[in-house]
């Protein structure tokens, strides 16, 4: 039962005060016309209590910027979200991607999600692709889907906004990797689900890695907030610890010059295989009524073992 404006209605309730539940809820799909996000196509969910998302449908159908009560949540770079029309995968010796980067969710694969690198081909059985050179983070944040469908849809007096698209990665004598990715969020709700699922179309073994960026901006990322994870211990530390005094849990206010840190965490899974994570600035006091703001995330440690953390507290960045 949707609550709404702090009442819970059933849907005939609802109904008896508006004569299109799209003044209070629902997905709309609209297009940029100017910048250089013209031409790209948005999903803009409004869950009715609080919550809004940017569902970006050709960039792979992440989710760009995100809010509660109007406080963004996601952080977002100068590049904006750029029309994946300008993108350039192979440039500047594979970081090409910094330049589009940007939003809440960046999906990083479908066959390569770390930093530049080359590697064998011979699995593909084409004589003139004996390698392969991946830039960084891989190909398919950039990449439009095909919308499947959109909308919202009732069971009882429960109501689910939804929206479902593919994204295939796919060349001639190569890959041919297929993301169906659905997202849902709760009318009346503060919480959205993304489910993935990842096919191979083609009839060749082909090399398969995922990773979501997700990225938390200010005002959750402050002086004041702290990371909360179920930490066993910190496995891996790609850059110098010794270029900055702030740790992982810690955050801190913009900084001068700061370097950023990559760490990989082994987690603790709960029984169910879950892993919850949850980056708070108990201190905001930007919300009517209430104190604090954070991004709380959950998701399945026995599909996604491994948990990194990127930290850039760069000024201006």
């Amino acid at each position: 039962m949707p609550e709404i404006f702090n009442h819970h209605f059933t849907r005939s309730e609802l109904t008896r005060h508006v004569g299109d539940t799209s003044q209070l809820f629902g997905v709309d799909l609209v297009t940029h016309e100017d910048g250089p996000e013209r031409g790209l196509r948005v999903l803009r969910f409004r869950t009715g209590g609080g919550l809004e998302l940017e569902v970006l449908v050709d960039r792979a159908m992440d989710v760009g910027a995100m809010s509660v009560c109007g406080v963004p949540l996601g952080w977002r770079s100068g590049n904006g979200f750029r029309h994946p029309w300008l993108h350039e995968h192979d440039a500047e010796g594979g970081l090409g991607w910094l330049r589009s980067f940007s939003g809440l969710v960046n999906t990083c694969g479908l066959d390569h999600i770390m930093g530049m690198a080359e590697e064998g081909a011979d699995h593909f059985n084409y004589p003139y692709r004996a390698r392969v050179a991946h830039g960084i983070h891989g190909r398919v944040a950039f990449t439009p889907a095909r919308l499947q469908g959109f909308g919202e849809r009732w069971d009882g007096d429960d109501c689910v906004l939804h929206a479902e698209g593919t994204v295939r990665q796919v060349t001639m004598f190569g890959e041919n990797l297929e993301l169906a990715r659905r997202i849902e969020a709760t009318v009346g709700g503060r919480t959205v689900k993304i489910t993935d699922r990842v096919t191979n179309l083609g009839y060749r073994t082909t090399p398969h890695a995922l990773l979501y960026h997700v990225n938390a901006g200010w005002p959750v990322v402050a002086a004041e907030s702290r990371l909360s994870l179920p930490l066993e211990r910190t496995v891996y530390h790609a850059h110098d610890p010794h270029a900055t005094s702030i740790g992982p849990l810690e955050q801190a206010a913009p900084q001068v010059g700061f370097r950023e840190q990559v760490y990989e965490h082994a987690l603790r899974r709960r029984a169910d295989g879950m892993v919850p994570v949850l980056l708070a600035n108990p201190d905001f006091g930007g919300l009517s009524g209430s104190r604090g703001i954070g991004l709380a995330m959950r998701y399945d440690g026995r599909s996604l073992p491994a948990f990194y953390q990127w930290q850039n507290l760069h000024e201006g960045d």
